[in-house]
């Protein structure tokens, strides 16, 4: 139930004596109007001291002074949590959570004193987190927008991705975005592409969550420039197809199937991995699976009312809990991400601009940045980590100046390989500007959208340097 819901409700019981009192004496005992309403009120204040001449009125003589004692502890509790979040607020990091008891619960009991629980009041905190229904938190920031000025935002939005976020403050939170990042990071595909093998990712189901596995795995799944890996998505792609018409630039084949997946069963059998985002009848799909497919394993982006306690074979399910994990806090605020996004930017204004590395011009140059390059620092930033990992698995310290030539070449190669690709799916090409710039913004057309060994030893450099800046920004993940 919500505030507004509690208050009506608050409301109706402490006028309930008022109106039987008045109508015990007005229409009962025929008094005037103005007494009976003057003597009701009386009993608020224990101020009607004749007996009662019926049950009404015994009634209201009652029950009106509790109302009085009631609205008064709860005026002193009210005014005391406003006083403990002040103090909060004065304090500092504070953290107002706004949203329904099922989803604030966790994330509160992860800020601990620092968590205010917002409701639908506005409160003064340092930062503010709203998971609330889509329409609750974008009335909620329009509607404070002044006061929000300055304060970072965390807003969970379902229709928006968040690279269209306006302002360095905003940080528009998709749990499925969150959740495709933290599936591929956790998918440790690397070793099998590494080895040369072909490998087929099936994807069941599509929607949101569908849209950003594609992503984020086009994104973050580059191991190697000569890789063999295809997408295959079963589910209604045609929107995403023509939402994104440079999908066929980028070297990993995505292909959408017309046929329903029980007419593909080969390729389900030779599939790497079988993942099932679809969230309706999913215990349904997940018993045809298994048993069509004897020994594959499947990994199961988890709906909530699918009980996998239900089935015999519960170790070929990989279960992820989703929504669980984006909502979880660090997956939530992402802090060290989006620090090392600035600091990444920071770092390429201070060679390229010669501006100051102070947090003062970090904060500055971040909130200077269009959402388009804003998020191309942070999808940098996401694949920053895979390829530490990577590193860590061939034996080699994350130091730049460690580095053998051929792994500093095949890291800038694959960090191009990144760049390029997140360019075309915001559906850049390549093309030479007719001013003869690197890049026209209009016409989304850069000179360097081409392959790594076409660049000229410049440009490779360039790349060379990016790899250089991010290993020197010391930021911990």
């Amino acid at each position: 139930m919500s505030e507004k819901h509690t208050r009506i409700r608050q409301i109706i019981l402490f006028v309930i004596p008022f109106f039987c009192g008045t109508y015990g004496l007005y229409r009962l005992e025929h008094e005037s109007l103005i007494d009976s309403m003057f003597s009701s009120i009386c009993m608020y204040l224990m101020n009607y001291g004749d007996s009662a001449p019926n049950l009404f009125v015994e009634f209201a003589r009652w029950t009106a002074p509790l109302m009085t004692a009631s609205g008064i502890i709860l005026a002193l509790s009210t005014l005391r949590a406003r006083w403990h979040n002040y103090l909060k607020y004065l304090r500092g990091g504070s953290v107002a959570v706004y949203g329904s008891k099922k989803e604030t619960d966790d994330v509160l009991a992860a800020l601990g004193s620092r968590g205010i629980e917002g409701k639908d009041t506005f409160l003064r905190a340092s930062r503010y987190i709203l998971l609330g229904d889509e329409e609750f938190n974008v009335s909620f920031y329009l509607e404070n927008r002044s006061r929000l000025e300055g304060k970072p935002v965390c807003l969970k939005c379902r229709s928006l991705r968040a690279q269209t976020a306006i302002g360095g403050d905003l940080k528009l939170f998709s749990p499925c975005e969150t959740a495709a990042r933290l599936f591929w990071k956790q998918a440790r595909l690397a070793e099998d592409v590494r080895r040369g093998e072909e490998l087929s990712i099936v994807i069941l189901g599509f929607g949101t969550l569908g849209e950003e596995l594609i992503t984020w795995g086009l994104l973050d799944n580059i191991f190697s420039p000569t890789q063999k890996l295809s997408y295959h998505i079963f589910g209604d792609g045609r929107e995403f197809s023509c939402m994104h018409y440079e999908l066929s630039s980028i070297t990993d084949p995505v292909i959408f199937h017309d046929e329903p997946w029980f007419e593909a069963i080969p390729l389900l059998r030779g599939a790497g991995r079988i993942i099932v985002c679809e969230q309706e009848a999913q215990t349904e799909l997940l018993r045809d699976l298994l048993s069509t497919l004897p020994g594959q394993t499947l990994d199961v982006f988890l709906s909530e009312d699918t009980p996998l306690d239900f089935f015999e074979e519960q170790e070929r399910l990989r279960a992820f809990c989703w929504e669980d994990e984006a909502l979880k806090l660090t997956n939530l605020l992402e802090d060290d991400l989006i620090e090392l996004a600035k600091r990444i930017n920071l770092r390429y204004a201070h060679l390229y601009n010669q501006v100051e590395e102070t947090d003062a011009v970090k904060e500055a140059e971040w909130k200077s940045l269009d959402s388009f390059t804003r998020y191309s620092n942070i999808s940098s930033a996401d694949y920053h980590e895979i390829r530490l990992q990577m590193l860590k698995d061939l034996g080699i310290p994350a130091d730049y100046a460690a580095l053998p030539p051929d792994v500093l070449e095949l890291l800038a190669e694959l960090e191009h390989i990144r760049w390029c690709r997140y360019h075309y799916l915001n559906n850049w090409s390549c093309g030479i500007p007719e001013n003869g710039a690197a890049k026209d913004k209009k016409k989304r057309i850069h000179r360097d959208l081409i392959p790594y060994d076409q660049l000229t030893e410049a440009e490779k450099q360039k790349d060379r340097e990016t790899i250089e800046t991010l290993m020197s920004v010391d930021v911990s993940l």
